[in-house]
C-alpha cells in the first residue's frame, strides 16, 4: 500500500519515529515549537492529489513519489526543529573546548581562517549564495530524483535525510555547543554571518527560561555535528550515479561544506563529523530497507528484491 503512493515502509517508520519522539521530548521538556495550521495545508493538499492520482495511472508514480516524499519533508521540518530545541533543555556541559582543541590538533583556528577569509569579498559572496541553498536542495531533491524515475532513490535521500537527524540530535544533545559564535566577542562580531547559533536562545533553553518559539523564529542550535554538511553529502550521494549532474552537485556542495565553516560557524570537526553521520545514514537506509523486505516479503509471497549490483550501468 505504501509502495504504492511512493513511500516506502522504512521512510514512514523513520518519520513516525521521529515524530513520536520529537512529541515526547517537548512533553518532558516543556519546550513547544508552535506551528502554524497554514503549515499543514501543503502536505495535506500533496496527499490529495496523490489520493485523486490513484485513478490516474498513466502519471501517477512519478508524481506520487514526489509529492509523498515532499510531504514527509514538510512533516519533517518542525519535528527537526522541536528535536533541536528539546533537547538543549538537558543543559549537558558544554564541549566547545574540546571541539575547538580537536580543531587545533589538526592545525585548524576558526578566528584565525575566518579573519583571513572575510577579506576575500567577492568569495564570501559566492559561499553566501551557496550556504543559502540548503533548503532549495533538500526540498528539491526527491523532486528532482523522482521525476528522473528514480523514486526508490529519492525515497532513500529521504529516509537518509530522517535517520541522520535522529542521529545528529542524539550526538547534540550529548555533546551540546556554542559553536565558533561562542569564540568571538563585541571587537570581532563582523566575522560571525548568517548561520551562527543564536547564543541568547540556546542558554535561554538551557537555564529554562524559553518554553515556547514559533516555527519562523528558530535558528541552527545543533552545532556538532553540522547539518549544513549532512545534507551536502547525502543531495551529492543521491546524484552520483547521473554522470551529467554529479561533478556539478559535488562541486556545489563541496562549496556549501566549506559555508557552513565560513557562513555557519561551524568548526572544522563539526563538518567532518555531519559528512560521517550522512554516510552512515545513507547506507544504513538502504540495509533498513533490505531488512523490512525480507520480513514483509513472507507477508506478501513475493520474493525479496535482489541488491542493486555494484557494477550496474550508470544512467545518463
Amino acid at each position: 500500500m505504501l509502495e504504492s503512493v511512493g513511500l516506502s515502509v522504512p521512510t514512514c517508520g523513520l518519520l513516525c519515529l521521529s515524530v513520536s519522539v520529537a512529541l515526547s521530548l517537548q512533553g518532558l521538556t516543556g519546550v513547544w515549537i508552535h506551528i502554524p495550521p497554514i503549515h499543514w495545508l501543503a502536505p495535506i493538499s500533496m496527499l490529495a492529489g496523490v489520493i485523486y492520482l490513484r485513478f490516474r495511472p498513466s502519471c501517477r508514480s512519478r508524481f506520487n513519489a514526489a509529492a509523498m516524499l515532499s510531504a514527509v519533508l514538510i512533516i519533517q521540518l518542525p519535528v527537526t526543529c522541536a528535536l533541536a530545541y528539546s533537547v538543549q533543555s538537558f543543559s549537558l556541559p558544554l564541549r566547545d573546548d574540546l571541539f575547538v582543541g580537536i580543531d587545533r590538533a589538526f592545525g585548524f583556528d576558526w578566528v584565525i581562517f575566518q579573519s583571513f577569509m572575510v577579506e576575500k569579498d567577492v568569495v564570501m559572496t559566492v559561499l553566501s549564495l551557496v550556504y543559502d541553498t540548503f533548503f532549495l536542495q533538500l526540498s528539491t531533491a526527491p523532486v528532482l530524483l523522482s521525476a528522473l524515475g528514480e523514486m526508490r532513490r529519492a525515497d532513500r535521500f529521504v529516509s537518509s535525510f530522517i535517520l541522520c537527524v535522529l542521529i545528529m540530535v542524539t550526538i547534540g544533545a550529548l555533546l551540546p555547543a556554542e559553536g565558533a559564535a561562542g569564540l568571538v566577542g563585541s571587537d570581532k562580531a563582523h566575522l560571525l554571518f548568517q548561520g551562527a547559533t543564536p547564543l541568547a536562545e540556546l542558554h535561554a533553553l538551557r537555564e529554562g527560561t524559553l518554553r515556547t518559539v514559533r516555527l519562523d523564529e528558530v535558528g541552527p542550535l545543533i552545532s556538532f555535528p553540522s547539518l549544513h554538511c549532512a545534507v551536502a553529502y547525502l543531495v551529492a550521494i543521491a546524484f552520483w550515479p547521473f554522470k551529467r549532474l554529479r561533478w556539478p552537485v559535488a562541486l556545489l556542495n563541496a562549496v556549501m561544506t566549506i559555508s557552513a565553516v565560513t557562513h555557519g560557524a561551524h568548526y572544522a570537526c563539526d563538518c567532518v563529523a555531519g559528512l560521517l553521520a550522512a554516510a552512515v545514514s545513507f547506507h544504513a537506509a538502504e540495509r533498513l530497507r533490505r531488512w523490512c523486505a525480507l520480513i514483509l516479503a513472507p507477508m506478501r509471497g513475493a520474493a525479496v528484491p535482489p541488491a542493486a549490483p555494484v557494477s550496474a550501468p550508470l544512467v545518463t
